[in-house]
């Protein structure tokens, strides 16, 4: 088996077109009734949007009796307007429906814009019933921040309920919930900008690395054998330290093709404990040593520690990183919609889960981002290494950050 090689991945990436959406796919999910293509004919309906659905128009969904409500918003990600779902005091989930006809979503990924103004830890998912409940297909993201900003999502495959027939989509259903089951207030939430992808032929992993552990050289000559490169998180002050990696470890792992990236220490805090000023001198701090040190390509990215992200933090990473990184408990979809978004991570150690996520991206042709502390420790190496000959027989693209954009 061949490897797949970064130039491989780009290759196949741009010949899709990273902005562009399928309108063959966009047609298929909410293709027109017979009353919209009469209007259409007679001239009273402008051509179709580059958006599966902009929201424009919410007289096509519906709240899911006694799961909350639905109503217009103005509070819009794009254009006049978005949905706007209040959840149920009951459950705290809320939910909204869209029933379709003669809907092929086989070979494409979906991606959405969403605002949770309720709670700062969430859970959001859209599920594609094909062609019932019983046969469901389920895209599940969690979110621990960030509350009132607009964010995009990249929904990967998390569940699969029997066998999905793909090309026979009857319902959307998209659900939202906090992460606390014992939350008191339901959720409240915006969305927007659904947008429809065609897949890439070959799904995608990303191993990424926190806290520049000394383990992590090891992880790296174990990834050499398969000619994999990762991303490594780095906390500046930790380097050259007993326990930690060396600037020449970094420098020969930067060499063979890792992302040297930032991991700003935030020590037993969270980002968003430190004022919105403390938080922007880390992130700056972090990025100058990398710049400083030659790892310019790795310094555009950051992992977030932690993986807390506030409302200022997702602010100022935007301003700082091209690309941002926090557990997701999800894959991605690619080609991704980078603007406002946040690369979803996996836990690594849970390698079974990592596996299933893994065959979910070869099946979906998705991107799955494991991450990983102390190889050896939290994960034993001889997991570490069956999740490599694992991603090899998969024959899936291995790709850093810097791949991505």
């Amino acid at each position: 088996m061949r490897r797949q090689t970064r130039r491989t991945f780009v290759a196949t990436v741009g010949a899709l077109g990273l902005s562009g959406c399928s309108s063959l796919a966009e047609k298929a999910l909410f293709p027109e009734s017979d009353t919209e293509r009469k209007t259409r004919q007679k001239g009273k309906s402008s051509a179709p949007v580059a958006v599966a659905d902009d929201f424009e128009d919410l007289s096509y969904w519906q709240a899911v009796e006694r799961q909350g409500s639905l109503s217009k918003s103005t509070d819009a990600y794009q254009g006049s307007q978005c949905a706007h779902v209040v959840g149920s005091q009951k459950t705290k989930e809320g939910h909204l429906i869209r029933s379709v006809s003669d809907a092929d979503l086989r070979g494409t990924n979906l991606s959405m814009a969403v605002k949770v103004t309720s709670h700062d830890f969430f859970k959001i998912a859209i599920d594609l019933y094909a062609p019932d409940s019983d046969h469901t297909i389920s895209f599940k993201r969690t979110f621990l921040g960030p509350k009132n900003r607009w964010v995009r999502v990249n929904f990967g495959v998390t569940s699969v309920a029997n066998d999905v027939d793909l090309s026979n989509v009857k319902k959307l259903h998209i659900v939202a919930r906090p992460v606390d089951v014992n939350a008191k207030e339901p959720v409240e939430f915006l969305v927007d900008d659904l947008k429809t992808a065609a897949q890439p032929n070959t799904g995608s992993v990303m191993f990424t690395f926190d806290d520049s552990h000394i383990s992590h050289y090891r992880a790296y000559e174990l990834m050499q054998e398969y000619g994999f490169a990762g991303v490594e998180g780095v906390i500046p002050k930790s380097i050259g330290r007993d326990d930690r990696l060396s600037e020449d470890q970094l420098a020969t792992m930067a060499g063979d093709g890792w992302d040297i990236s930032a991991h700003p220490n935030v020590q037993a805090h969270y980002f968003s404990d430190y004022s919105p000023d403390e938080q922007e001198r880390l992130m700056k701090k972090t990025q100058n040593y990398l710049e400083d040190n030659g790892f310019d390509d790795g310094a555009r990215h950051l992992l977030v520690p932690k993986n807390v992200v506030g409302s200022e933090t997702f602010d100022l990473a935007r301003k700082y990183y091209d690309t941002v990184f926090s557990f997701g408990g999800s894959p991605n979809a690619i080609p991704l919609e980078r603007e406002d978004a946040i690369v979803s991570r996996v836990n690594g150690k849970n390698v079974e889960e990592t596996k299933q996520f893994i065959d979910y991206a070869a099946d979906y042709g998705q991107l799955v981002v494991p991450l990983f502390h102390e190889v050896g420790n939290d994960i034993s190496e001889s997991d570490f290494e069956s999740l490599l000959k694992y991603v090899k027989k998969k024959n899936m693209n291995v790709i850093t950050a810097s791949d991505l954009l």
